[in-house]
């Protein structure tokens, strides 16, 4: 059953994957790599040191201590893009944003990190 998660302020598409009643949840690697960027990206806003070497389960374990310090949740920063878009793409993107419960911003954000993984990774 795919299922969108919401881990430490970001949203992850997941699948949730019931076998001989134990519940697992796996998140693709894409996925993965783009929950380590925002989590890099975010964490030093939390007093947390982080670098491009910190692994995925070293920035989970930070998440987690942020979150318990805090006694909420981490949110993604809000950032206000430097440019202006057609009124039509700005209506497109702010339409898809509300279908996956996303600022315009945090789409756009997702999108980019989605085609830096394809051409980087």
């Amino acid at each position: 059953m795919k299922y969108n998660i919401n881990l430490f302020g970001y949203n992850v598409d997941s699948e949730f994957k019931v076998e001989n009643g134990i519940l697992r949840v796996e998140i693709p690697e894409e996925n993965q790599n783009s929950l380590r960027q925002y989590l890099l990206r975010v964490l030093p806003k939390y007093g947390r040191d982080v670098s491009e070497n910190t692994t995925l389960e070293e920035l989970i374990q930070l998440s987690i201590d942020a979150e318990r310090t805090l006694e909420g949740h981490m949110v993604e920063p809000k950032l206000k893009l430097p440019y202006e878009f057609q009124p039509e793409i700005k209506e497109k993107l702010i339409e898809a944003a509300a279908l996956q419960d996303l600022s315009a911003t945090q789409l756009l954000i997702r999108i980019i990190e989605k085609k830096y993984q394809e051409i980087v990774g």
